[in-house]
Parts: C-alpha cells; structure tokens; sequence
C-alpha cells in the first residue's frame, strides 16, 4: 500500500487537490479543501465512484473506498479535464456516498434523523449536497447552528458527557475524582 489507512475525509481532499493541480502543499489545515472547493463547478452534475462496503450485511462497519475515485481524478487530470469540473464531480461523489452511508446507518438503527458534523461539514458545498440528498431519501437533517462543526463541537458534547455523568454519580451519592 503506497499510503496509511485514514478515517479522515481531510486526507482525500488533500490527495485531490494535489492531483489537479490546484495544491500540493499547505500553510495551514484544511487549506487544499478550502481551495478545492472555491473552485467546484457549481453546475456540474456528475460524480465519480466512491464505492461503499460493508453494506450489503448489518453489524458490518460502512467503508468508503477511494480508490475508484482516485483513478477516474486521475484519468480525467490526464484527458485534460479542468480542475472546477474534477472538484465537483469529487464533491458530488462524496456527499452521495456519505448520504448513501447515512441512509444506510438510519435504516440498521431505526432512526429517521442524522446530524452532520465533523470538520469536513465546515465545506459548505459538501454539506449541502449531501443534506439535500439525505432530505431527498426522507431523514430530517440537523446541522450545527451555536457550536461549530469541527473539533470544537467534539469538545464541547464531550464536556458535556462528562458533565452528565459527573451528575449521575453525584445523584447516586458516588463521587469519583
């Protein structure tokens, strides 16, 4: 394998915007991302594939493998397909494959919300597209309003656990330090 394994979304836009060209080094974190997105083609409607595993048996943990998309970003780069029009078919194929991933984690728990959160989120293109998609499929979408979407809001609901348990042990007259 030429590369770790990453449970970061962070790592693909990095890795796309480095194939197009648009950049391949970074002053500071989520600068690629930012990049790639200002310059999607807003009306570009097609998508690469970004197969997702693990969904055909439940209990089974939901896996997006890039590695088709990486070589179709590729392929395009090389056909001499503009960057604005390689960024949005990247966007559009991550937000329906997480969408697709929502759906499919809402069906096995029996929910009909999903909250999106996570660093990732803080793109406004990929956060769009892949609400609408999920509001499409029929789940009510909940997005970050007073706290924001990235580690802070992690901070903040871990905080407030700890807070709650604190509580709970409190009520039960037990204490831990």
């Amino acid at each position: 394998m030429a590369s770790p394994l990453t449970t970061s979304a962070g790592r693909l836009f990095d890795a796309v915007a480095a194939l197009t060209g648009v950049r391949s080094e970074v002053n500071y974190e989520g600068q690629a991302a930012i990049e790639l997105e200002a310059l999607a083609d807003p009306g570009e409607t097609g998508a690469y594939p970004l197969p997702l595993g693990g969904a055909e048996a439940s209990g089974v943990p939901l896996v997006i493998d890039p590695r088709p998309t990486v070589r179709d970003v590729v392929r395009d780069v090389e056909r001499g397909i503009p960057a604005p029009r390689v960024s949005a078919r990247f966007h559009n194929a991550l937000a329906a494959a997480t969408a697709t991933g929502c759906e499919i984690a809402a069906a096995r728990s029996g929910v009909d919300t999903v909250v999106l959160s996570g660093g990732v989120f803080q793109n406004r293109l990929l956060l769009w597209r892949t609400a609408d998609l999920l509001r499409d499929a029929g789940l009510r979408v909940l997005l970050p309003e007073l706290l924001p979407a990235n580690d802070g809001g992690i901070s903040y609901g871990q905080l407030a656990v700890a807070s709650a348990r604190l509580e709970r042990e409190r009520g039960n007259g037990h204490v831990r330090a």
